[in-house]
């Protein structure tokens, strides 16, 4: 059950892949005072979706589902996901913004054995660089539409940025995007119809989840004189990061979703950023504006 959607943190196929699998994605933006810079991506997939994809590709080729078929999801694009060509992530750069570039890619594995790869992409002005759904790789993107949904680049957030001499402006509505698909009514509704707390259902989904990670970060080349990021250390930025498996079984967060199954109206915005700033697995940038100021 997908009752927390991390839209901010996960873009959709990562969601969609959660049930069977785990996936772990950062992307770091990092600048200097001359506005030019990096964007640094990496993804990485647990021991287990090379399975899963095998099996859900069996499924597909089944047909199962009949005129249905387009619900299902094309598992072959998730190979290409996970061993992206050249080609295919020079194309991604620009999803980023005008003027972002290809730079290079490395594959391999991250510290706990997890296969993947990290891709640079460069820009010569932050001021052209954008984040949001749109930026996911491009199989990423086939494969949510192979499944009839559509990768709404306005409900995970977004990352923009301005420069004006030695300030740069973040502006981030990660937050706003998450809190928008905290809770999947449909999903709740579903908990109640089989006679289970909507945070049973949830801890179920969490096991799958172990060890599924995202953030956002921003890093200054040239050091931070004074910034009004709420999480930063040194010269990084965090704007937001999450353990997802460790946020669905907070005792805060389960507490929660059960109080919004019980009563919808429980669900504010204020109720979810008091709610955010609870988890210990969760960091995120809740105001939608942040300054940097260079030496």
């Amino acid at each position: 059950m997908k009752v927390i959607r991390c839209a901010a943190f996960l873009w959709l196929v990562f969601l969609s892949l959660a049930a069977s699998s785990c996936i772990r994605t950062s992307t770091m933006v990092e600048v200097g005072k001359d506005g030019k810079g990096e964007i640094i991506s990496r993804y990485y997939f647990s021991p287990q979706v090379k399975a899963m994809v095998e099996q859900m590709e069996s499924v597909s080729a089944a047909g199962l589902g009949g005129e249905g078929r387009s619900e299902i999801p094309d598992f072959s694009l998730v190979r290409d996901l996970m061993d992206p060509t050249r080609e295919d992530l020079e194309s991604d750069a620009s999803k980023f913004g005008e003027g972002v570039s290809y730079r290079s890619h490395e594959k391999g594995k991250d510290d706990e054995g997890w296969q993947g790869y990290s891709v640079v992409y460069a820009f010569e002005d932050i001021g052209n660089v954008k984040i949001d759904q749109n930026s996911v790789p491009a199989k990423a993107k086939e494969f949510v539409e192979s499944s009839g949904q559509d990768l709404n680049a306005k409900k995970g957030g977004s990352l923009t940025f301005r420069r004006e001499g030695d300030t740069l402006t973040i502006h981030s509505t990660l937050a706003e995007g998450s809190m928008e698909g905290l809770v999947d009514q449909d999903q709740m509704d579903q908990a109640r119809e089989m006679g289970i707390k909507p945070s049973q259902a949830m801890q179920m989904a969490a096991a799958a989840m172990q060890g599924m990670r995202a953030g956002f970060f921003l890093r200054s080349r040239d050091g931070i004189a004074e910034t009004t990021a709420e999480h930063s250390n040194g010269n990084l930025i965090i704007l937001s990061d999450a353990e997802v498996s460790k946020v669905m079984e907070d005792p805060d967060f389960v507490a929660f979703i059960d109080k919004v199954g019980e009563n919808p109206e429980v669900l504010t915005r204020e109720s979810v950023k008091e709610l955010f700033g609870k988890l210990e697995a969760m960091t995120v940038e809740l105001s939608e504006t942040v300054k940097l100021k260079f030496p």
